[in-house]
């Protein structure tokens, strides 16, 4: 929920389309609206090199976990001397980290996957494409474009982690490096997706972390403390917003949006803090040659203006395809255990599409989970489907609908399940990311 809510500011969905608004999302125009679900796999690429035929077509294929996804793989077709590099490669710097939030990507694996690629299939390839924008024709543009993407990934590793050897921040290291001219000519590099500004700061993360080593900032304030704090350090709101506008005027617009900020979350009502703060964010929107950034920026003025989305999603969890494991980890940070107190409660889960038994468990705060076993103390045991279990979970039916649905067969202490389904937060992506 977390990333889908700032997947909203990195493609602008909810941007009116125009020279104002929404223009484009970097890797594709826009985003489709729709439902969403998981198949799950009939088959396994294990390794490079693995090679198969899918209806008459010979496939060469080359894993490449941890690139731009953790589940990743690039495909030969040795018979059309054609190369396919997924997402590995696209017409544009990639992210190595997305503004929607996720794992940091490795960026020097990322570069040798490349280099992997070329060294494997180069020779042998006449065109490329991706599953992002258009293909390259002819064997040596093949080879220039997979160089300079490789090269490029790894400028961005190996300069961050020598100035971060020197000392610098991630902050510092971003206003440092630019792209060198060995890239300028090449528009399949360039910034229009992921930028050198966020991608280096990728780097350090993934490597050293959120901490940059200065005490100072090993325990700060929370957010809205912290900036009550430095209005009333720098004089009051309308002190700040006065000095504020005069760099405005002058274009400061970087400025200006990181100290109104502080305004706008000790003040959140305050009109002109409001206003301000939207103007620079716009200003700075424009500017963007990213459109993940030019689209952050206008959607966090557009919600300074008319307010930010404060909705609960009730959606459902994709359980058709997950495994036990991956459904009970869902639904651990989804668990509250206040709600529940802190008493052993173990339920018995018969997932009768599966024949599989598992138990949950819950206790000292936490939810785990045994599998392939039944517990004969189990306050509660449930014989369901995996489908059935994600509705209910999923808060799209209740306990009583299931059982007279005859989806759900439940045994012992109704109230007990009654107790741990309140204890589960349902799914929100309307909680405010430009304001407190």
């Amino acid at each position: 929920p977390a990333m889908r809510r700032r997947a909203m500011y990195q493609f602008g969905m909810l941007l009116a389309p125009g020279p104002r608004g929404h223009v484009d999302c970097g890797l594709g125009k826009a985003v489709p609206v729709g439902s969403a679900g998981l198949i799950a796999p009939s088959e396994e690429i294990t390794g490079t090199g693995v090679e198969r035929v899918v209806d008459g077509v010979r496939m060469v294929f080359q894993n490449t976990p941890g690139a731009e996804a953790p589940a990743e793989m690039n495909f030969f077709f040795p018979d059309l001397r054609l190369l396919c590099m997924a997402e590995n490669c696209t017409h544009n710097l990639h992210n190595l980290y997305p503004l929607r939030g996720a794992q940091v990507r490795d960026a020097l694996a990322w570069s040798k996957y490349i280099g992997q690629a070329l060294t494997l299939f180069g020779a042998d390839s006449d065109n490329l494409f991706a599953t992002h924008h258009w293909p390259r024709f002819g064997h040596e543009d093949v080879v220039r474009f997979l160089e300079l993407q490789r090269d490029v990934y790894r400028w961005l590793h190996d300069q961050t982690m020598r100035l971060a050897n020197r000392g610098l921040d991630g902050n510092e290291i971003a206003a440092q490096l630019t792209l060198p001219q060995c890239f300028r000519g090449a528009s399949h590099v360039q910034g229009y997706y992921g930028t050198v500004s966020h991608n280096v700061r990728s780097v350090y993360q993934r490597y050293l972390g959120w901490y940059d080593g200065n005490p100072a900032h090993l325990d700060p304030l929370p957010r809205v403390e912290t900036s009550r704090r430095y209005v009333e350090f720098m004089g009051g709101a309308d002190a700040v917003l006065d000095r504020a506008q005069a760099c405005f005027a002058r274009g400061e617009y970087r400025w200006v949006a990181q100290v109104v900020n502080h305004v706008v979350f000790a003040e959140p009502d305050n009109l002109r803090a409001r206003t301000l703060q939207a103007d620079a964010l716009e200003q700075l929107g424009y500017q963007a040659e990213s459109a993940t950034w030019r689209n952050a920026y206008l959607c966090g003025a557009q919600e300074l203006r008319h307010g930010s989305l404060r909705f609960p999603m009730a959606g459902r969890l994709q359980f058709e395809a997950m495994e036990i494991e991956q459904i009970v980890d869902s639904l651990g940070v989804r668990f509250a255990p206040e709600r529940l107190g802190y008493e052993r409660i173990e339920l018995n889960l018969h997932l009768r599409d599966l024949q599989q038994d598992h138990v949950l468990s819950f206790g000292n705060a936490a939810l785990s989970y045994r599998a392939d076993t039944r517990c004969d103390t189990a306050q509660v045991s449930l014989r369901t489907t995996r489908a059935a279990l994600g509705r209910l979970f999923g808060f799209n039916r209740t306990l009583e609908d299931e059982i007279n649905q005859g989806e759900l067969e439940l045994t012992g202490e109704q109230e007990v399940l009654e107790h741990v389904l309140a204890a589960f937060d349902k799914l929100d992506t309307g909680f405010a990311l430009v304001e407190p």
